[in-house]
């Protein structure tokens, strides 16, 4: 079985959706792993049917591929349906792990309340970081449990949950219809049922494959560094939760693909190194067309992009593990002759690419 591990080398939006797409459509018989993270990823590719942006699915998902949520992964039952019913190709089957965190849409807005109390763009609003927060503090329930019981119990669990946040983050008035809402949690369990339904829940060691690609969410410079900063994210977003799924399976034949456009890129607050106009970097980069600004991010900024840097955190991230550079938006700064003398081949790609 052959595994490819697709990695950002950077702040996220590297390109990520175009080299999974990419390989998705020149393999045969492809399991998409969404590795880390949550639907707080956004990886876009540009298709014959126009520009698709993958959040909850996996971006190899418009190229036939089946889909698997590892237990790194956060699940999001309202991104999930949301998602699932506007995918122009879906995945014939659906894999979830059973230890997978789900997040409620309480845990939502209490993370776009907290942003919007402390008047910060640090965050891509769907309650990842409270997600896990919530785990650590309180007794959960695994999916699987939660569909079982009662609606009336479903209910009562949803509301310790509303109250957990009660405890410690004031509701602003603004927010308290929706809040206090009685149908916002019974369409809340409708969600859960659907996603229920068009999953299955099993170990990636029970499913049989002859390539799996592993999509990293966000990239190597916003990995968690172990404290509560706001401008990382709270998972490893580098090859190690991969390599601990293969090692599940006895994989052998593993390649490692790291992601960067020739220069750096990252929504909103948080440091940037060499932060500067896209215009002083370079005359041919365009305004990004699937970036834009919005409220939980903020601005889509940019930077100069240090090559020795990136080499190295690569080379620490990958360990023993073959790699190969994957260098996207090439048509709009020419450095491929700069990474080759780093890495020596590296794979090109232009923006935007029909994936």
């Amino acid at each position: 079985m052959k595994a490819r591990i697709v990695i950002g080398a950077n702040y996220g939006d590297e390109g990520k959706g175009t080299v999974v797409a990419t390989y998705t459509r020149k393999g045969n018989n492809v399991l998409n792993v969404l590795t880390n993270g949550g639907a707080q990823r956004a990886h876009s590719i540009l298709t014959p049917d126009g520009n698709i942006t993958f959040q909850h699915f996996g971006s190899g998902t418009y190229h036939g591929a089946d889909n698997y949520y590892s237990r790194f992964f956060i699940l999001n039952p309202m991104q999930f349906v949301q998602e699932y019913e506007s995918l122009i190709v879906k995945p014939a089957h659906i894999y979830r792990d059973r230890r997978c965190m789900w997040t409620t849409p309480y845990d939502t807005m209490a993370n776009l309340i907290s942003e919007e109390l402390q008047k910060r763009h640090c965050s891509c609003g769907m309650g990842i970081w409270m997600t896990i927060q919530r785990y650590h503090s309180m007794p959960t329930a695994p999916l699987d449990h939660f569909l079982s019981m009662t609606m009336a119990l479903q209910l009562s669990y949803l509301e310790t949950i509303k109250t957990y946040y009660e405890k410690t983050l004031p509701i602003p008035d603004s927010w308290k219809s929706v809040w206090q809402s009685p149908v916002l949690a019974l369409h809340y369990i409708n969600d859960c049922q659907f996603m229920g339904q068009h999953t299955i829940a099993c170990e990636l060691k029970d499913l049989d494959y002859e390539e799996m690609i592993f999509e990293n969410g966000q990239g190597l410079l916003l990995s968690d560094t172990g404290k509560d900063t706001y401008d990382t994210t709270p998972s490893n977003t580098g090859i190690q939760y991969a390599l601990e799924l293969l090692e599940e399976i006895q994989a052998d034949d593993i390649t490692a693909h790291y992601v960067t456009r020739p220069y750096l890129t990252r929504h909103g607050d948080g440091h940037l190194a060499e932060e500067a106009k896209r215009q002083w970097i370079s005359s041919g980069i365009q305004e990004d067309r699937t970036n834009h600004f919005n409220d939980h991010q903020g601005a889509f900024r940019y930077g100069q992009l240090d090559i020795n840097a990136l080499h190295d955190r690569i080379v620490c991230d990958a360990k023993n593990v073959e790699f190969e550079l994957e260098v996207t938006h090439c048509d709009e700064m020419d450095r491929v002759a700069e990474f080759k003398k780093a890495f020596g081949t590296v794979n090109t790609y232009d923006s935007p690419t029909i994936s």
